[in-house]
């Protein structure tokens, strides 16, 4: 099945596929290969159209699912509404062809428990070595969907880890068990007070609050999750032009940034961990709180070539 789909605003397929929101899409000759649900999907950005081209096989979910899958009804530029500061930091106005993406919510915690401790192409082979040991095979591919969680769960904890998941194998397993006999409502998740489903996803065995806050964002699209690894520890206290902060700190000053914090966290993300230091801007302050902090670590200076 073929699609050619409609795009609103800028579409960058490379910043979208390959910045750590989504571990199953690999570049092709000028496009983008990847699984989404029980379908196979190569994917392009037309040029001369400005529209997205999708050849899917397996279950194509159609075009309607696609569309959201990939955001294209909205521009990403209204998420600046709140933080139109941020189009003046030096590399930002390009990034805004970064899409966040609409992912099943199960295989998202499944793959954000694989990423602890792990760089994205660890990340890739451990999702990748589930779905082909244990999900359903996609007719006229070679790839597999990724399994629900009862599949997980009848699993061995040696077959999880001899898939490279190590450390990472028993809270997965834990974790698709706990699913499989009492399933979390993720409508009822999309629509909770944020801390109140953080408080439900961090039940889950190897969930804590950054990894919660991952799979409300790109597998629940809650805009309002601002997920706090190192990379935004550093980008948020540099703007807000902080030596330290406790990490409660950092998402109370996210909430200068607006409703659509959680998309500019993953465009801070990438700068930050691409670029150099960032400037600060001119948003309120929020009180410092006594107690213990994190330091930010800002990088050394270039050292100028002779």
């Amino acid at each position: 099945m073929r699609h050619l789909l409609s795009v609103r605003g800028p579409l960058d397929l490379d910043l979208t596929l390959a910045c750590g929101q989504a571990f199953r899409w690999t570049p092709e000759d000028g496009a983008w290969r990847g699984v989404v649900g029980r379908a196979e999907a190569l994917v392009r950005l037309d040029r001369a159209s400005g529209r997205l081209w999708i050849q899917a096989r397996g279950v194509d979910p159609g075009a309607r699912a696609w569309s959201a899958y990939f955001r294209l009804e909205e521009d990403p530029a209204i998420h600046l509404e709140g933080a139109a500061e941020l189009r003046s930091l030096p590399g930002f106005e390009p990034l805004l062809g970064l899409r966040l993406l609409r992912q099943d919510p199960w295989e998202t915690v499944a793959s954000f428990i694989c990423s602890a401790a792990a760089n994205i192409l660890k990340i890739t082979r451990c999702v990748e070595g589930i779905a082909s040991r244990f999900g359903e095979p996609i007719p006229g591919t070679a790839r597999s969907s990724f399994p629900a969680p009862a599949a997980v769960a009848r699993a061995r904890e040696s077959e999880l880890r001899a898939l490279g998941l190590g450390f990472r194998a028993p809270f997965l397993l834990e974790t698709a068990r706990r699913l499989d006999r009492d399933p979390l409502s993720w409508d009822a998740l999309e629509r909770a007070p944020i801390a109140e489903a953080r408080a439900s996803l961090q039940t889950l065995p190897g969930v804590g609050a950054k990894i919660a806050d991952c799979v409300l964002l790109f597998g629940l699209g809650r805009l309002d999750a601002y997920p706090v690894d190192r990379w935004i520890r550093r980008a948020t206290m540099e703007m807000a032009d902080r030596p330290e902060a406790k990490d409660r700190e950092l998402e109370e000053w996210a909430l200068r940034l607006g409703p659509g914090r959680g998309y500019l966290q993953q465009l801070l993300f990438h700068l930050r961990r691409t670029g150099g230091p960032l400037p600060v801007l001119a948003l309120p302050p929020v009180p410092i709180a006594r107690g213990p902090a994190i330091r930010a670590r800002r990088p050394p200076p270039k050292r100028k070539r002779a």
